[in-house]
């Protein structure tokens, strides 16, 4: 990767989830704690993008590191490509979480417990759980006949005659600006 489109991460971690995210054996390219952490961060995309749509607000609560206070903290740089960590810097600012590490380390502790239970099937598993939301998600898409429908409820009860109507799109920046 080149310098120009990798941010340089810094956070802190505990011994005992760098022990686990070394001893992972399920990515055969990443050798680096960096790499596997960025692996199973592009990984959980969905998990992101289901999180932005429903997750909870944090209300910028700090949460410690870890839970025992004597466990033993680590320095790690993970080199993100600039694609992910603007998905996670919209993830931190939406949920209003105290800080990206926490995010990341949230993450990270979510896959390892699901490797916990899943195994070297982990992977198959994150699979069809991807796959029913594809399907959950085309099953209840707007078409855009009923986009328009639902765009003319909408229109006949604003008040004023020029009224500009701005339909977004999953990122949150304007996609159409009407004038009706």
């Amino acid at each position: 990767m080149s310098q120009s489109n990798v941010h340089d991460f810094h956070f802190v971690i505990d011994r005992e989830t760098k022990k686990k995210l070394n001893s992972l054996d399920l990515f055969k390219k990443p050798k680096s704690l960096s790499g596997i952490m960025v692996r199973i961060l592009q990984l959980l995309t969905p998990v992101i993008g289901k999180e932005h749509k429903w997750g909870k607000q944090r209300f910028s609560k700090y949460m410690a590191v870890c839970d025992n206070p004597k466990e033993i903290r680590e320095h790690v740089h993970m080199y993100v490509p600039d694609e992910l960590y603007r998905e996670l810097k919209l993830l931190h600012q939406h949920l209003n979480f105290y800080s990206i590490a926490q995010l990341v380390r949230a993450l990270v502790n979510f896959f390892l417990g699901l490797v916990e239970v899943y195994k070297n099937e982990v992977l198959q598993e994150l699979e069809k759980i991807f796959a029913r939301w594809r399907s959950e998600d085309a099953e209840t898409r707007l078409t855009p006949r009923k986009f328009i429908r639902q765009l003319w409820k909408i229109i006949r009860f604003l008040p004023g005659k020029n009224r500009l109507v701005t339909v977004y799109n999953g990122e949150y920046s304007p996609f159409w600006v009407l004038r009706i």
